[in-house]
């Protein structure tokens, strides 16, 4: 089972020197979201994270420094998505480095686009915007890959996102997701690295059980 930490959206305290960590801790996927960066700011950014971990970076935007930094891939918003000159600009990329983020899962099981993963959320409340309720029913991941093989069409792979912390990943294992996404209970937790490797030795364990 995938864990993958999303960035905070604001600069916080030695936050490349705590990304670098996570990476030399296991972290494979690390979405940078900063929506108040422009295209310098994310290549200075990048720049702060040891090359050999670019390749795990998904960027949220600025998608012009994907080749620049031969980065992991690149995540859509639901505008993004929509932007059709941006889709034509980004027609050459493999569909599998390309993901997206949905609030339904009928919008998953209607989507023709094969995108390596894609992002549900909230599936718990939000932890870092109290505001944002859940009110999904986890199991629609189960019942959205049953109905797509019926279909035999594509089914990214299901990432969970919103108020997961260390307890909730076993959950999702259970509902049929295939990841985690992990934002603020990572990063207001007081130690990010050590809150990581719980949850990535919480999704490792449970994969075994499964093997």
């Amino acid at each position: 089972m995938k864990i993958i930490i999303i960035s905070p959206e604001e600069i916080i305290k030695n936050e490349t020197n705590t990304v670098n960590d996570l990476f030399r801790h296991g972290l494979q996927r690390f979405h940078l979201r900063k929506p108040e960066f422009d295209t310098g700011d994310y290549r200075r950014y990048i720049k702060a994270i040891e090359p050999l971990y670019h390749p795990r970076i998904v960027l949220n935007g600025s998608f012009e420094l994907y080749n620049e930094f031969d980065l992991g891939g690149i995540h859509l918003n639901s505008n993004a998505r929509r932007d059709e000159a941006l889709r034509r600009k980004l027609a050459h990329l493999p569909p599998n480095i390309i993901s997206t983020s949905y609030h339904s899962w009928q919008k998953i099981q209607e989507n023709d686009f094969q995108y390596g993963y894609v992002f549900i959320s909230p599936v718990f409340d939000s932890i870092s915007k109290k505001e944002y309720k859940s009110n999904l029913n986890l199991a629609g991941a189960i019942e959205t890959k049953r109905k797509l093989a019926n279909q035999k069409r594509h089914c990214p792979e299901i990432i969970g996102l919103g108020g997961v912390g260390i307890l909730e990943i076993e959950e999702l294992r259970e509902n049929g997701f295939d990841g985690a996404a992990m934002l603020g209970s990572l990063w207001m937790s007081g130690n990010p690295v050590a809150t990581f490797q719980r949850a990535n030795g919480v999704a490792n364990s449970a994969e075994s059980q499964n093997a």
